[in-house]
């Protein structure tokens, strides 16, 4: 299976973390994140929006990061990360549904996407109006974690694996020099939300979430000075 990528997008991240639970070998098709690579008429074959992830296999594309993980769970159906019953089908959609309606929107395009594309330092307020909603809706998912400490359920399912690298990419966006001074409210992630950095760890403990980390992150941190 080939996946066409870029390097730290936390919709891909979603692909590939899925693989490696369910130990589907891939190989990463890196792209650059610009419009002549996204809107060229061959990726577009692939993926009609243009958007990463889209994957190939055996002559049949998709794209969509749902998708996929719904394709792979058929495909490669142990372990399963869409339940075993209708009921938890449904809570796990449930849940990844909610959170791609009404929090990544916010997370993503007012916060993240400013960032990484250069724009965080001109764009206080819409950061602070951004951060304001995905707050709102941390503390929500912060009391919502089930009984076992999952989004869903009693172990990983594709909830977790929708909503983690999305986290990630907010904390590690954040905390860029550029916005550390407006005081977006996730430097202290873990006293604010204890049980939502419990399941972080819980999550950063599976040796998918160590074979997965974007490549290009850790030759960041790798480049990063030792702090003493």
């Amino acid at each position: 299976m080939k996946i066409h990528m870029f390097s730290g997008s936390g919709f891909a991240w979603r692909v590939t973390f899925a693989c490696q639970v369910k130990g589907v070998t891939y190989d990463e098709a890196l792209m650059q994140p610009t419009r002549d690579s996204l809107k060229s008429p061959a990726f577009l074959q692939l993926s009609p929006r243009g958007k990463v992830p889209a994957i190939e296999v055996d002559g049949y594309a998709l794209s969509e990061s749902m998708a996929i993980l719904a394709y792979l769970d058929a495909k490669h159906p142990t372990p399963p990360l869409f339940g075993t019953t209708p009921e938890e089908t449904g809570r796990i959609w449930q849940a990844v549904l909610d959170f791609d309606l009404y929090v990544s929107a916010a997370m993503v395009s007012n916060v993240i996407a400013l960032i990484a594309g250069g724009r965080g330092a001109n764009s206080e307020d819409t950061l602070k109006q951004g951060a304001t909603v995905v707050h709102s809706e941390l503390a929500s998912l912060e009391d919502d974690l089930s009984d076992a400490g999952w989004i869903v359920g009693d172990g990983l399912t594709a909830a977790d694996i929708a909503i983690f690298p999305l986290i990630e990419g907010l904390i590690r966006f954040t905390g860029k020099p550029e916005v550390r001074s407006f005081d977006l409210g996730f430097d202290h992630f873990g006293s604010r939300y204890p049980q939502l950095e419990n399941w972080r760890q819980m999550i950063k403990a599976l040796p998918a979430y160590e074979a997965s980390y974007p490549a290009y992150w850790r030759e960041i941190d790798l480049a990063q000075p030792a702090v003493a």
